[in-house]
């Protein structure tokens, strides 16, 4: 399988306004044309603000499908620029109902692996004055997802991601929010996900817990 980077994205942090006050936040990225080289970490001229939450190496990329932006322009109506989900790669046609967990993908010359779902926050609602969004996001599943840098290398807009290894557990990127959002209590779904190798340490810990406090 191969999909199309549209728009590579990076950005550093930022105080910025918003309708509810200052932000600090690496969310608004601009695309850049010419090869950048991805770290285990992050791309060049990639930063995030709040590394509690953001970064590290299971969170070194974010991916927003492209085909979502119609759906959030239809539903809003209003236009939405790439990157306007503040992903780092903005990907035609790649969706959370095929891309799996531990999923291997050839990009330029780096090689990454998908790690968890993107978890929507508050910092979509405050850049685009929408409160609700978040939980729009979550109600149809386009959250987009993170990978982890196998593979370092120099990536450029217009290359193809190409699918160079699915993993054998096939536990779906919308499997994964199923769980974390909507069917909470399903041990038996949660336990399948929480055994993929792949899945990032911080998500399988949250999910283990939710299993003992039950």
């Amino acid at each position: 399988m191969k999909y199309k980077l549209l728009s590579l994205n990076v950005g550093r942090p930022e105080v910025y306004q918003t309708d509810k006050g200052e932000l600090e936040s690496a969310y608004r990225k601009a695309s850049v044309s010419e090869p950048t080289f991805l770290t285990f970490y992050n791309f060049e001229g990639d930063e995030q603000a709040d590394k509690k939450n953001h970064g590290g190496r299971d969170k070194a990329v974010c991916l927003y499908p492209a085909q979502h932006y119609r759906h959030w322009e239809a539903h809003y109506d209003q236009a939405f620029s790439h990157p306007a989900f503040g992903e780092n790669l903005t990907v035609d046609g790649i969706r959370e109902s095929e891309a799996c967990i531990g999923d291997i993908y050839r990009l330029g010359d780096a090689l990454l692996q998908i790690s968890e779902p993107r978890k929507p926050c508050y910092i979509i609602a405050r850049t685009h004055g929408i409160d609700d969004f978040p939980a729009q996001v979550t109600k149809v599943g386009y959250t987009g997802f993170y990978l982890r840098v196998l593979q370092e290398g120099r990536v450029t807009a217009g290359d193809d991601l190409t699918l160079v290894e699915r993993h054998p557990d096939e536990v779906t990127v919308e499997d994964v929010n199923e769980v974390r959002y909507h069917d909470r209590d399903n041990e038996e779904k949660l336990t399948r996900i929480i055994n993929v190798d792949a899945l990032a340490s911080g998500l399988k810990e949250t999910l283990q817990k939710r299993i003992k406090n039950k």
